[in-house]
């Protein structure tokens, strides 16, 4: 039986959907169903790996909506043509059986720029267009976040609507040396055993994910200690940012796909984000052991359990960031919010968010 699993673009996973896909792709593989993932930007060997069937669109040359919209009507063709028994699609098709929402873009816009989101928005249009004209059995959502704000927005049946969180690969981020990894990689940017690094690991978009505030934070705390340093990691970085970064104590890196490597070379791991509709990154680094200082609009602070919840920023200002810094240079704190963030991932692996997945697909009666 086929499944289709539409995603506009999966060329790589150095975001957070295309690996909710593979997850998908995997789960239907060894479910004995014949899953097929279709794109228009699309890895093919990768998609094969996981046991999908890559199926590639024609892409239209300019961006903007209507590229969505081409988009859009090229799955409905493939699917009228080959039938498959479920289609799941990541926000880029108006109808499917399970729907995946993966950013609040009306919020987004809300929080960041203090206005409402504009009526030609392109992501804006397509996730207004899907709640408004689509159809959907299943509404999955990466946070209660995300579910409260568009059973509102959208007026959804909060009955549709359920938080699975993303999972975390327990083997891709596992090492067996850890103290190794974090010597060699330190040496490779330059920071000593001694230097308390602060780091900031994402794919982009560096305004949502509020940047200029670690590095102020980071500034502050510096002038008294200079043993602290900053390592900055994701797709074109504005240059704005490097512009008001100190010269000396602070590294820029690119992306790269084997990303633990740049979580171990941590001391702490800040996302200060105005808003991240999860944060898989923060996931990622708690499963390698890195305590994580993140807001009240950071989904994946949902998850955060006991004494790690202290590091949750209810006020998104220097102040309170450099105030949890300071903390966790405490050698014996950062140690227990280690532990507990280890712990807390393990339960969210793969396996695990898996299960929830297809418990989840057999109550609402999608598969048996």
């Amino acid at each position: 039986m086929k499944v289709l699993i539409s995603r506009k673009d999966l060329r790589d996973t150095t975001s957070g959907v295309p690996k909710k896909v593979l997850q998908e792709l995997q789960f239907f593989n060894h479910s004995g169903y014949e899953p097929y993932a279709i794109a228009e930007t699309i890895n093919v060997e990768m998609v094969k790996e996981f046991g999908g069937h890559p199926v590639k669109t024609l892409r239209w040359p300019f961006s903007g909506f209507f590229r969505r919209k081409f988009y859009h009507l090229q799955v409905e063709r493939w699917v009228r043509k080959n039938r498959p028994k479920l289609v799941i699609g990541h926000g880029d098709i108006l109808h499917q059986d399970v729907l995946f929402i993966h950013n609040c873009v009306h919020l987004a816009h809300e929080l960041i720029e203090g206005k409402p989101l504009p009526s030609d928005h392109e992501v804006g249009k397509i996730h207004s267009a899907i709640f408004n004209q689509g159809t959907y059995k299943l509404l999955i959502c990466n946070s209660q976040m995300m579910k409260d704000d568009l059973v509102k927005r959208f007026k959804v049946d909060p009955h549709k609507a359920v938080v699975i969180y993303p999972e975390v690969n327990l083997a891709k981020f596992k090492v067996e040396n850890a103290v190794k990894v974090k010597h060699d990689w330190r040496m490779k940017f330059g920071f000593s055993e001694e230097d308390f690094v602060i780091g900031l690991v994402t794919s982009g978009n560096f305004k949502k994910r509020n940047l200029g505030l670690l590095i102020e934070a980071y500034k502050e705390i510096a002038k008294t200690n200079p043993r602290v340093k900053l390592f900055i990691a994701g797709g074109n970085i504005d240059q704005k940012y490097k512009d008001q970064a100190p010269k000396e104590g602070v590294v820029f890196a690119p992306p790269i796909i084997d990303v633990k490597n740049y979580y171990y070379l941590l001391d702490v791991f800040v996302l200060p984000a105005h808003i991240e509709e999860f944060g898989r990154s923060v996931l990622e680094a708690m499963y390698c052991g890195v305590p994580v200082i993140t807001t009240q609009f950071v989904g994946a602070s949902e998850i955060l359990e006991e004494s790690s919840r202290e590091f949750i920023l209810q006020e998104i200002t220097q102040a309170s960031l450099v105030s949890k810094l300071n903390r966790l240079m405490d050698e014996s704190v950062a140690k227990i919010v280690s532990h507990q963030n280890k712990q807390t991932a393990q339960t969210y692996s793969s396996e695990v968010q898996s299960n929830v997945f297809g418990q989840t697909l057999k109550k609402f009666g999608i598969i048996e």
